[in-house]
Order: C-alpha cells, then sequence, then structure tokens
C-alpha cells in the first residue's frame, strides 16, 4: 500500500492547483474551460457525480518471484463486472468507489494438461479521478478484495485447505473516455498482497513426471488487465 502514498500525494497537489486555477480564472478575465460544470446544491460537483454499471474483458495471470514453480504458465481470457459511485470535488477531482466481482487466475501445466485456475473476488476500488479533459480521465487508487471461490481445472478447492489467502490488497491505475451517459476504460491492477501462504503445495509437471511440491517463494502476486464499457447517469 505504500507504493500508491507518492502518487496520491502527486494526485492531492494536483487537486489543489487546479482549484486555484478555476477560482482565478474569472478574475483574469479567461473563458471557461471545458471540464468546468455547475456545482449541485449538495455542495459537489455535478458534472463530476453521479452512479452507473460497469463490466468488460480481463486478461489475468500472476506476478512475482515464486510464479516461476508454475509449469508452462500463460494468460487466462475472464471477465468483471460491477457498479460505481463518483462524487465530484470540483471540476478536476473526484472520488470513484466500486463494488466488482472480478475474476482473476491462470494457466498452467498441472500434469493432466494446461488447465486453468479461476480465482473469484469481491473487490472495492477506491479511486481518485481527474479530468484530463472534459471526456479523457486518469483513474488511480488502493483496492480490497476478499476471494469467495477457487476452481482448478473445473474442481472447486477449499481455500483454508489449499492456503490461499482470503483478504487481497493492491493497487488500481488507468484511463476512462466519457461519451455521452457512456463510458470506456482501460486498467492495470495489481496486487501487493500475496496469493498463497507459506507452506502452500501445487501439482507441477517436470519432464513426463508430475509432483505436488511446496512452493518455494510465497511470493507469488495477481495482476490483471482489464478492459470495461459501462453506462452512467449524472446527477
Amino acid at each position: 500500500m505504500k507504493n500508491l502514498l507518492p502518487l496520491l500525494g502527486l494526485c492531492a497537489l494536483a487537486t489543489a492547483a487546479h482549484a486555484q486555477d478555476t477560482k482565478e480564472a474569472p478574475s483574469a478575465g479567461r473563458a471557461p474551460s471545458s471540464t468546468r460544470y455547475t456545482a449541485g446544491s449538495g455542495g459537489y460537483d455535478a458534472g463530476n457525480t453521479g452512479f452507473g454499471v460497469k463490466g468488460g474483458f480481463t486478461l489475468a495471470n500472476l506476478n512475482g518471484d515464486g510464479k516461476d514453480v508454475l509449469t508452462n504458465r500463460d494468460n487466462i481470457n475472464t471477465y468483471h463486472v460491477g457498479a460505481y459511485g463518483q462524487f465530484g470535488f470540483n471540476s478536476f477531482a473526484s472520488l470513484q468507489v466500486e463494488a466488482l466481482y472480478s475474476r482473476k487466475g491462470y494457466r498452467s501445466d498441472m500434469g493432466a494438461g494446461l488447465a486453468d485456475t479461476r480465482l473469484d473476488y469481491l473487490s472495492v476500488p477506491v479511486l481518485f479521478v481527474g479530468n484530463i479533459t472534459e471526456t479523457l480521465s486518469f483513474h488511480l487508487g488502493p483496492q480490497l478484495s476478499v476471494l469467495n471461490k477457487v476452481t482448478s481445472d473445473g474442481k472447486d478447492l477449499d481455500i483454508g485447505t489449499f492456503k490461499y489467502n482470503s483478504l487481497d490488497y493492491g493497487g488500481v491505475v488507468g484511463a476512462e473516455a466519457r461519451i455521452g451517459p457512456g463510458r470506456v476504460g482501460i486498467r492495470y491492477d495489481y496486487s501487493f498482497g500475496k496469493l498463497r501462504e507459506d507452506g502452500a503445495t501445487v501439482a507441477v509437471k517436470t519432464g513426463s513426471t508430475t509432483s505436488t511440491v511446496a512452493i518455494p517463494n510465497s511470493d507469488i502476486r495477481n495482476q490483471a488487465f482489464q478492459v470495461y464499457v459501462g453506462i452512467g447517469f449524472r446527477r
């Protein structure tokens, strides 16, 4: 989580600078920016405030030093879906909170050929949103996830027995374009928490031999690239 603190600090400075520029614009006689909106009666910016639904494609895999124990590891193609609420502070900055059903995982050879391991999470990103233009914005912030289900080669695995960590945390960075009520975005999702506990084992194939081995380094983490579309309603 500490990896995000410098970036969030920069975002806070950018927000303050933009707010100052907005205050000075009328007295300087400059034309209003296309990103400026009329504030709502609730005291928050109406142009950056609303709610909606979203979903899309996820390209998931693993990162970390311990991933190399898995034989013929590869990406899996999967999905995510959920809802969001956005709360605007001014014409530049807003806070977006999401609730996502997000499937992650990887593909590897566990002795009987390549098979997928699917990890189903309930994820809650809390994101700073900065408007670059009226329609284009960047997103940055932490994410907390709870592992609900693990399926490997079509079989459900017990999370505790197989030493999966049920709680995951990480960071999200991405960009989004707003086109009317529609949204299109890309995002990189990286976990700082370890996927497996110390002492976890995994089935691997070495040559023609299949064996169950202890993971020598539990530094295995989720990572995912996401592309999504959504529809939102501004306040």
